[in-house]
């Protein structure tokens, strides 16, 4: 088969000598192969080898209308090196080559440009530089200390717009004060419910017995079919791709992960729920509608994660196994209670996982104020309060600001409807 290669450089034994200081002694080949195409590969050049502008780091295929720049010498004249080439006047005779030594070919130095008047010189660098100023402060304020919010996915789930908290380092402690959900009206019921919550814990953990991150999943598993034959799936579409999004970001910002295959799935249903077991969180098509923007989604699919990282999950099978070898009712596991304190304890953590990932943690304040007057929750009620597996959806808010406040130093003001 019949081919040629076409050596480019500064040495005097190229076939193609260049002269320019950037150029490498032995800057790159073009290979010419017996059906017309020609393949360009840099020689591990120092300044490089760009092919419209951008630098190559392998063989790459050229196409007609290439430019190609060795270094940051004027573009190279490769095209046609088979047969006579008239460029600017030069005429090159390139022969084609077999597996035999091939002769060198002609030399051809390129001309140095011309040496520009000083003073042009001068103002052409300077244009340069605040050129180069401009676009480093474009980057820095875009990427860096920018919003950095994620793509828009879905168009009718915006990001929020208004001024968030900034990212905490990863080395600094986060602390959870619970005392957002003391109330002077709730005659103690308050701290019965927490007193009642650690004891529960306490003997669950003692006598449930041990289970493993593939036990839950197992759980997750037996928890999908169950679903899958009481629910339509949204299989496919830009609101399950959204939601597939947000949960690869936060999952992706988890602080040392216990090791779940985490699963988002969308499913018809008028109930304004979201829920999980097993790292399979299901999204009810109300509860999508009902979030306004990505940050609140992302802040509802945080509090479901959390449910699996902090043992929520395990402690619910545990307990089962004490009531009974089998287990509860996989279908119960859509309509846990974990406890009042659990409950704000994964709205915290769901706010900073959030955060970690981009989106404004404050949605969440607003997000459950309008719980509050979906659910017509009403006025506090002790004893209401004693029987409640979550805590009042005003109290949520309430625990998620003043956690973002001692954690992030920013007070969120969220306007009312």
């Amino acid at each position: 088969m019949s081919f040629k290669i076409v050596k480019v450089g500064r040495a005097k034994d190229n076939d193609i000598v260049l002269t320019h200081a950037s150029v490498s002694r032995y800057h790159c080949e073009l290979f010419y192969d017996g059906d017309g195409n020609v393949f360009l590969t840099d020689k591990n050049s120092a300044n490089g080898t760009f092919v419209n502008g951008r630098r190559i780091t392998e063989s790459v295929l050229l196409q007609p209308n290439d430019i190609v720049k060795p270094g940051l010498d004027v573009p190279l004249r490769w095209r046609n090196f088979n047969s006579y080439e008239q460029t600017g006047g030069n005429h090159v005779n390139y022969s084609s080559g077999n597996d035999s030594q091939q002769p060198a070919y002609a030399q051809q130095s390129y001309p140095a440009p011309k040496k520009m008047n000083s003073t042009l010189k001068t103002v052409i660098i300077t244009l340069s530089v605040i050129a180069a100023l401009i676009g480093l402060w474009f980057v820095i304020n875009e990427f860096v200390i920018g919003d950095g919010k994620p793509p828009v996915v879905d168009p009718d789930k915006p990001n929020d717009k208004t001024e968030q908290p900034d990212k905490i380092k990863k080395d600094k402690k986060i602390t959870y004060d619970f005392s957002c959900l003391d109330d002077d009206n709730d005659l103690g019921t308050t701290e019965v419910i927490d007193v009642l919550e650690r004891v529960d814990r306490e003997v669950t953990n003692t006598l449930g017995g041990e289970v493993t991150v593939e036990d839950e999943e197992r759980v997750g598993n037996q928890l999908l079919n169950d679903c899958r034959n009481e629910y339509q799936f949204i299989e496919s579409g830009i609101k399950i791709e959204n939601l597939r999004a947000i949960l690869k970001r936060l999952v992706d910002e988890i602080q040392e992960p216990k090791g779940f295959h985490y699963q988002i799935f969308l499913i018809e249903s008028d109930e304004l729920n979201a829920f999980t077991a097993g790292a399979k969180i299901f999204v009810t098509t109300k509860m999508y509608s009902f979030c306004k923007t990505n940050d609140e989604l992302a802040c509802v699919i945080g509090h479901e994660i959390n449910h699996n990282e902090l043992g929520h999950i395990k402690e619910q099978l545990q307990k089962e196994q004490l009531i009974t070898a089998e287990g509860a009712a996989l279908a119960q596991l859509a309509t846990i209670s974990f406890g009042q304190k659990k409950e704000t304890h994964c709205d915290m953590t769901g706010i900073d996982l959030a955060i970690a990932a981009g989106y404004n943690g404050c949605v969440n304040i607003e997000l459950w104020k309008r719980m509050q007057k979906e659910f017509d929750e009403g006025e506090f009620n002790a004893l209401d309060n004693l029987l409640r597996s979550h805590p009042y959806s005003e109290k949520r808010a309430k625990c998620s600001q003043q956690h973002i406040l001692n954690n992030y130093g920013f007070d969120c003001t969220p306007g009312e409807e």
